[in-house]
């Protein structure tokens, strides 16, 4: 499955700087711009990205028409600003966006500036259609600007759909990470409205979980990495201990949602 990256980050960033989207004339109204090239990537893997003003919670710009996908025109999905993308989320789904706020304050106040730019802010949710329906939506953010207190003026917000979850499936993550940042990775329990924090993979089982989500099995595992099967088998069942989960192919779900394997991590 196609999963947004720094390097689709820093793609968006180079075409803000060259299409001038903090150009003056621009900061008070809606607008669709974005690079051909990078359109239609962001159109075969499901994404769109927005530039937020976070002091005036406005979408600045959005690089793709959504209307074909999820049934709404610009104007209806972000021409209230944030809260009319908000009121779309699924309301199951708002205590775990309102949690991975709180979070990102409480790190953000522990972060250098340096540290605030390097900083990937995660989380995925359930967002409404035209029609009704709900879509998987993981949203994916950088910070772009910050004003001289150090609070966010602007984020860069791919929302990208996730077609390869099921209609039940009701797993919810946060996950914050960075160049020289400790990772913080978190699973939201609705019943509760709280979260448990999730320790992060060792480098070995990091290389295990990779060939897992190839569909290897224990045994081929085990010849790759020259260690036994046993081994193979005892660090995926740690694994899954570690991560709360009952199966591999939950396991999977996991690290596609969250972007473990993210060669950028």
């Amino acid at each position: 499955m196609a999963t947004p990256t720094t390097s689709v980050h820093s793609d968006v960033l180079s075409l803000w700087g060259s299409k001038n989207i903090q150009n003056k004339n621009n900061l008070d109204r809606l607008h669709l711009e974005s690079n051909p090239l990078l359109t239609s990537v962001f159109q075969m893997v499901r994404t769109v990205p927005i530039l937020v003003d976070v002091k005036k919670m406005t979408q600045q710009y959005v690089g793709v028409d959504v209307e074909e996908w999820w049934g709404w025109k610009i104007e209806e999905i972000f021409g209230e600003g944030v809260l009319s993308y908000t009121k779309l989320i699924h309301p199951s789904d708002l205590g775990a966006h309102n949690m991975c706020n709180k979070l990102l304050f409480y790190i953000l106040e522990r972060c250098s500036t340096k540290d605030k730019y390097n900083l990937n802010i995660l989380l995925n949710f359930k967002l409404r259609k035209s029609d009704g329906c709900y879509v998987h939506i993981t949203q994916s953010a950088k910070i772009l600007e910050l004003d001289p207190d150090g609070s966010i003026r602007s984020l860069l917000v791919l929302l990208q759909e996730n077609n390869t979850l099921s209609d039940s499936y009701e797993r919810r993550y946060i996950r914050f990470w960075g160049k020289e940042l400790t990772g913080r990775l978190y699973e939201y329990l609705p019943d509760v409205e709280d979260v448990q924090q999730i320790e992060l993979p060792s480098k070995r089982e990091n290389e295990i979980i990779s060939y897992l989500v190839s569909g290897e099995e224990s045994k081929t595992i085990a010849e790759r990495l020259c260690i036994s099967k046993h081994t193979v088998d005892t660090h995926r069942r740690h694994l899954l201990q570690k991560f709360y989960l009952k199966n591999t192919c939950e396991l999977i779900n996991l690290v596609h949602i969250t972007q473990l394997l993210d060669p950028s991590n």
